[in-house]
Protein backbone atom coordinates (compact mmCIF):
# COMPACT_ATOMS: atom_id res chain seq x y z
CA UNK A 1 0.00 0.00 0.00
CA UNK A 2 1.34 3.42 -0.90
CA UNK A 3 2.09 6.28 1.45
CA UNK A 4 -0.83 8.19 -0.03
CA UNK A 5 -3.25 5.32 0.61
CA UNK A 6 -2.13 5.15 4.24
CA UNK A 7 -2.66 8.90 4.48
CA UNK A 8 -6.18 8.61 3.06
CA UNK A 9 -7.10 5.91 5.58
CA UNK A 10 -5.56 7.89 8.44
CA UNK A 11 -7.30 11.11 7.36
CA UNK A 12 -10.62 9.26 7.20
CA UNK A 13 -10.09 7.95 10.70
CA UNK A 14 -9.30 11.47 11.94
CA UNK A 15 -12.50 12.83 10.40
CA UNK A 16 -14.52 9.99 11.93
CA UNK A 17 -12.96 10.63 15.33
CA UNK A 18 -13.77 14.34 15.06
CA UNK A 19 -17.39 13.56 14.18
CA UNK A 20 -17.66 11.18 17.13
CA UNK A 21 -16.15 13.76 19.47
CA UNK A 22 -18.67 16.31 18.23
CA UNK A 23 -21.50 13.83 18.89
CA UNK A 24 -20.20 13.27 22.42
CA UNK A 25 -20.07 17.02 23.10
CA UNK A 26 -23.58 17.48 21.71
CA UNK A 27 -24.79 14.73 24.04
CA UNK A 28 -23.15 16.53 26.96
CA UNK A 29 -24.86 19.75 25.85
CA UNK A 30 -28.25 18.02 25.87
CA UNK A 31 -27.52 16.55 29.30
CA UNK A 32 -26.54 19.98 30.65
CA UNK A 33 -29.84 21.44 29.42
CA UNK A 34 -31.80 18.62 31.07
CA UNK A 35 -29.93 19.07 34.36
CA UNK A 36 -30.60 22.81 34.25
CA UNK A 37 -34.30 22.27 33.69
CA UNK A 38 -34.37 19.77 36.53
CA UNK A 39 -32.64 22.21 38.88
CA UNK A 40 -35.00 25.00 37.82
CA UNK A 41 -38.01 22.81 38.56
CA UNK A 42 -36.57 21.93 41.98
CA UNK A 43 -36.11 25.62 42.80
CA UNK A 44 -39.65 26.40 41.65
CA UNK A 45 -40.95 23.62 43.90
CA UNK A 46 -38.90 25.04 46.75
CA UNK A 47 -40.50 28.44 46.12
CA UNK A 48 -43.98 26.90 46.25
CA UNK A 49 -43.08 25.07 49.48
CA UNK A 50 -41.88 28.34 51.00
CA UNK A 51 -45.21 30.01 50.24
CA UNK A 52 -47.09 27.06 51.71
CA UNK A 53 -44.97 27.17 54.88
CA UNK A 54 -45.41 30.93 55.13
CA UNK A 55 -49.20 30.59 54.87
CA UNK A 56 -49.22 27.88 57.55
CA UNK A 57 -47.09 30.04 59.85
CA UNK A 58 -49.33 33.07 59.27
CA UNK A 59 -52.39 30.95 60.08
CA UNK A 60 -50.76 29.68 63.27
CA UNK A 61 -49.85 33.22 64.37
CA UNK A 62 -53.39 34.48 63.80
CA UNK A 63 -55.01 31.46 65.45
CA UNK A 64 -52.80 31.57 68.55
CA UNK A 65 -53.21 35.31 68.94
CA UNK A 66 -56.98 35.03 68.65
CA UNK A 67 -57.07 32.04 71.03
CA UNK A 68 -55.06 34.03 73.56
CA UNK A 69 -57.48 36.92 73.40
CA UNK A 70 -55.03 39.15 71.49
CA UNK A 71 -55.94 41.12 68.38
CA UNK A 72 -54.04 39.26 65.60
CA UNK A 73 -53.96 42.37 63.44
CA UNK A 74 -52.11 44.65 65.87
CA UNK A 75 -49.19 44.75 68.26
CA UNK A 76 -46.69 41.91 68.58
CA UNK A 77 -48.92 39.48 66.65
CA UNK A 78 -48.92 41.85 63.67
CA UNK A 79 -45.16 42.38 63.99
CA UNK A 80 -44.57 38.63 64.00
CA UNK A 81 -46.89 38.17 61.01
CA UNK A 82 -45.13 40.96 59.10
CA UNK A 83 -41.72 39.46 59.86
CA UNK A 84 -42.91 36.02 58.72
CA UNK A 85 -44.27 37.47 55.51
CA UNK A 86 -41.11 39.49 54.84
CA UNK A 87 -38.83 36.48 55.33
CA UNK A 88 -41.12 34.18 53.36
CA UNK A 89 -41.23 36.54 50.40
CA UNK A 90 -37.45 37.00 50.55
CA UNK A 91 -36.86 33.24 50.48
CA UNK A 92 -39.47 32.82 47.74
CA UNK A 93 -37.73 35.43 45.57
CA UNK A 94 -34.34 33.79 46.14
CA UNK A 95 -35.74 30.43 45.02
CA UNK A 96 -37.31 31.96 41.92
CA UNK A 97 -34.03 33.73 41.07
CA UNK A 98 -32.14 30.46 41.54
CA UNK A 99 -34.52 28.77 39.08
CA UNK A 100 -33.75 31.41 36.45
CA UNK A 101 -30.01 31.17 37.14
CA UNK A 102 -30.02 27.37 36.89
CA UNK A 103 -31.72 27.48 33.50
CA UNK A 104 -29.39 30.23 32.27
CA UNK A 105 -26.24 28.46 33.41
CA UNK A 106 -27.39 25.22 31.80
CA UNK A 107 -27.89 27.00 28.50
CA UNK A 108 -24.47 28.62 28.80
CA UNK A 109 -22.81 25.26 29.59
CA UNK A 110 -24.61 23.61 26.67
CA UNK A 111 -23.27 26.32 24.35
CA UNK A 112 -19.74 25.66 25.62
CA UNK A 113 -20.12 21.94 24.87
CA UNK A 114 -21.47 22.64 21.37
CA UNK A 115 -18.56 24.99 20.65
CA UNK A 116 -16.13 22.33 21.85
CA UNK A 117 -17.76 19.87 19.44
CA UNK A 118 -17.40 22.33 16.57
CA UNK A 119 -13.76 22.87 17.50
CA UNK A 120 -13.12 19.12 17.61
CA UNK A 121 -14.64 18.73 14.15
CA UNK A 122 -12.61 21.62 12.74
CA UNK A 123 -9.47 20.21 14.31
CA UNK A 124 -10.12 16.85 12.67
CA UNK A 125 -10.45 18.56 9.27
CA UNK A 126 -7.13 20.34 9.78
CA UNK A 127 -5.42 17.15 10.96
CA UNK A 128 -6.84 15.18 8.03
CA UNK A 129 -5.62 17.79 5.56
CA UNK A 130 -2.17 17.72 7.16
CA UNK A 131 -2.09 13.94 7.02
CA UNK A 132 -3.07 13.97 3.34
CA UNK A 133 -0.39 16.56 2.56
CA UNK A 134 2.21 14.57 4.44
CA UNK A 135 1.22 11.37 2.63
CA UNK A 136 1.46 13.09 -0.73
CA UNK A 137 4.87 14.52 0.17
CA UNK A 138 6.22 11.14 1.33
CA UNK A 139 4.89 9.45 -1.78
CA UNK A 140 6.65 12.01 -3.95
CA UNK A 141 9.91 11.65 -1.97
CA UNK A 142 9.98 7.93 -2.71
CA UNK A 143 10.05 8.73 -6.39
CA UNK A 144 6.64 7.24 -7.05
CA UNK A 145 4.01 9.37 -8.66
CA UNK A 146 1.24 10.14 -6.21
CA UNK A 147 -1.45 9.58 -8.79
CA UNK A 148 -0.37 7.62 -11.83
CA UNK A 149 -3.19 8.11 -14.27
CA UNK A 150 -1.02 7.48 -17.33
CA UNK A 151 -0.42 3.81 -16.48
CA UNK A 152 -3.89 2.75 -17.57
CA UNK A 153 -3.79 4.80 -20.79
CA UNK A 154 -1.25 2.55 -22.60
Amino acid sequence: MSQLAFAVVSAGAQLYAGAQQRKAYNAQAAQAKIQGRSQAIAYKQQAADILKSMNETMGTIIARAAAGGVDPLSGSALSLANYTMKEGIREYNISKDNAVLAAGMASYQADIYRQAGDTAMLSSFVSAAGTMGEGYYRQSQLGFPALDISAGAA
